[in-house]
């Protein structure tokens, strides 16, 4: 019945096979992300292409045995795309089952480009909007630009954070779909019109502005209505204190709200496995983004919002963390060596390099265990503060691991010459961790 759209998931599996991830793509990220206060990279982009594969055999499973997805994979145009860049999520796939998207199916174009928005998927808390860009031409990028949200009298929309990704490689004809994710205001309703705006940005230029797309929003099949559950529980993990305040449950993610102790002697940077558990086993894990204002955190993992739970826990078995006290790192410049740094040894050695102008800058070594292997991770912050009290900052981070070893080299862009020796930076993560078995019951 459904035969024609498995050989296109299966064409596609084996095209995802082949996808090389380009070297630059953690600053294709970063330059998707703005106005996002303290929001870590989503994990999404560490799944590797085993992990890929796997989740879309699963995918290609669900086919068989769900009716209401299979619909709709089968009857909106361009849906094989979208379920090729939510398959990771599993609360994403089921707001889809449960009917929980709206095709728009507005396409533009300009210049030999042509845009198509494909479908929305609308809550409380954010709203996904799906994309589908052709082009006559080749090209070595292209990303949209300049996105906005405007209300039908063209009030701009108080978002909060805006994220998409870049295209690299993009062949004449071949079809490249993308996800933007919008956050907004606690305050802010999406009214039933809005435009979109976008411009389209092709090797790095805004080469076509203003794109607008007028889009009705089908309030009626938005209208579900967040759960919350008050949690107020706080827990020892380490002999660090976590309070769990409460969790809001929306269609497309989950977010829970919890708060370190001040007395805490630790610095605690992300959980590895944290995730919401119920009776059956059944495990909705963390996006990966987060964010952050002082000890108080909000952290999103999949939604089960379709699922209903009759019992749910959250679980975790360890996390990353750092004694307060061993949070600087001081190093010399001139002699190139570490004064100050974590007593676990890890941070194996500093240099500089004064060759071109984008590898100028300061790097460390840093040994990981083997489960972070491939985890590509910020350890400092964005501020360098030298011996005279300015603060620096670097324009670009530089990641790569040795192969054959659990040795993670991390640079930072920055012109050292204006530096006064010894400069310090304060560590934002690091690969140090505690631990312990947690269960904390929800409900």
């Amino acid at each position: 019945m459904f035969e024609k759209e498995e050989k296109k998931l299966y064409e596609l599996k084996k095209e995802y096979g082949n996808v090389e991830i380009p070297s630059e793509i953690d600053d294709f990220i970063r330059s998707g992300i703005r106005k996002v206060k303290n929001t870590t990279r989503p994990s999404f982009w560490k799944i590797g292409m085993v992990a890929a594969s796997i989740l879309l055999i699963i995918f290609l499973t669900s086919i068989r045995v769900s009716p209401a997805f299979a619909n709709y994979v089968s009857t909106i145009p361009g849906m094989e795309r979208i379920v090729e860049l939510i398959h990771h999520n599993k609360g994403i796939m089921s707001a889809v089952e449960n009917d929980y998207l709206q095709e728009v199916g507005i396409t533009k174009e300009e210049d030999g480009v042509s845009l198509t928005i494909d479908a929305i998927i609308v809550d409380e808390a954010q709203m996904l909007i799906f994309y589908t860009i052709e082009s006559d031409l080749n090209y070595p990028t292209i990303n949209l630009s300049n996105i906005k949200l405007k209300s039908q009298s063209g009030e701009e929309l108080d978002v909060d954070g805006l994220s998409y990704g870049s295209h690299g490689e993009v062949m004449k004809g071949e079809k490249v779909s993308g996800q933007i994710k919008v956050i907004y205001s606690d305050k802010e309703v999406i009214p039933e019109k809005i435009n979109f705006e976008t411009g389209v940005n092709i090797n790095e230029v805004e080469v076509i502005k203003g794109l607008n797309f007028p889009i009705e929003v089908d309030t009626q099949k938005f209208s579900a209505i967040t759960h919350e559950i008050a949690i107020d529980k706080s827990v020892e993990a380490g002999e660090q204190s976590i309070y769990f305040e409460k969790m809001e449950i929306h269609p497309t993610r989950i977010a829970l709200f919890l708060e370190y102790d001040e007395s805490n002697t630790h610095e605690i940077f992300r959980f590895d496995d944290i995730a919401l558990e119920d009776e059956k086993g059944n495990r909705w894990i963390s996006d990966g983004s987060s964010s952050m204002e002082d000890n108080k955190i909000v952290m999103y993992f999949e939604s089960n919002y379709f699922s209903e739970p009759q019992q749910l826990n959250l679980v975790f078995s360890s996390f990353t963390a750092l004694p307060k006290d061993e949070l600087e790192v001081v190093v010399d410049l001139e002699k190139e060596s570490i004064i100050k740094a974590p007593s676990d040894k890890r941070l194996k050695k500093v240099w500089l390099d004064d060759g071109e102008k984008d590898r100028k800058g300061i790097y460390f070594q840093i040994e990981v265990d083997p489960k972070d292997h491939n985890y590509f991770f910020s350890l400092f912050d964005n501020n360098i503060i030298d011996a005279d009290g300015t603060v620096h900052e670097y324009t670009t981070r530089t990641y790569s691991y040795i192969d054959g070893t659990n040795l993670f080299e991390q640079g930072m862009i920055v012109d050292t010459d204006k530096m006064v020796s010894p400069i310090t930076f304060k560590i934002a993560e690091y690969p140090s961790r505690i631990t312990e078995e947690v269960k904390v019951k929800i409900k």
